[in-house]
């Protein structure tokens, strides 16, 4: 019997949890057919690649943010992923993907220690120093990332990147309820991303952002400095600049 009570007040705990996060998102939220206001950054979360291929739920995110920029309703985009480990590169799977769209590299700013929502969201006002924004991801996670940026204090809205016949990864919305309860978890606790590093506004040059030679465009006496560690990405000795 205490075991059943014990589940049912956890299952109640996870509920009003997911509830809050949806509440407090809720006025902040739009779809791709709202009149989205305009915002200095679009943080675009990052999700699965295939060998450097974006899968078709990344692909998605990347579509809704290029139709964003090309409307000038954002200026920069930030692509926040999991470039964690050797052989596995989430964000430069997604600038490669923007480039070929006509979106110029200087407009780009990568991080590649966006580990999980709230990780990207610390990283975009800590690092990136971003002071507003349009997040972009599917609509089951949008409420979740929206309540993340807001409550690091990131002016942000959100738009849904979902197509007209369904999101191809809307069956990963059954783990939003756990996820919910992680995101506010985290804020209450204020808990240290897994990576922090030196700044790289974004209304500055993204070139410390790189990790691959041949994108610095503006290569030069900027690059020469090298304070491209504090993206978080890796160097051939692993990632740098852990906090824990």
């Amino acid at each position: 019997m205490a075991l059943v009570l014990g589940g049912l007040v956890s299952a109640g705990a996870i509920w009003a949890v997911q509830r809050q996060v949806r509440a407090r998102s809720a006025p902040f939220l739009f779809t791709a057919s709202d009149a989205v206001p305009s915002r200095f950054t679009g943080i675009v979360l990052g999700c699965r690649v295939n060998e450097g291929d974006v899968s078709r739920c990344l692909e998605e995110r990347l579509q809704r943010a290029w139709e964003l920029y090309r409307a000038g309703t954002v200026r920069r985009l930030l692509l926040s992923g999991d470039h964690g480990r050797r052989g596995y590169d989430e964000v430069n799977a997604m600038k490669a993907w923007l480039v070929a769209r006509g979106v110029p590299l200087e407009h780009i700013f990568l991080d590649h220690a966006g580990f999980d929502t709230y990780d990207t969201m610390v990283r975009a006002r800590d690092i990136f120093q971003v002071t507003d924004a349009v997040v972009v991801s599917q609509a089951f996670h949008l409420p979740r990332a929206v309540y993340l940026a807001r409550s690091c204090g990131i002016d942000a809205v959100g738009v849904a990147a979902d197509p007209p016949q369904g999101s191809a990864c809307r069956g990963s919305a059954v783990r939003e309820p756990l996820a919910c309860m992680k995101a506010w978890w985290n804020v209450s606790w204020n808990a240290a991303p897994r990576f922090e590093g030196e700044a790289i506004p974004i209304t500055g040059s993204p070139v410390a952002s790189f990790d691959q030679p041949a994108d610095t465009l503006m290569r030069s006496e900027e690059w020469v400095r090298g304070p491209a560690v504090a993206s978080g990405r890796k160097d051939d000795h692993g990632p740098i600049r852990s906090r824990r």
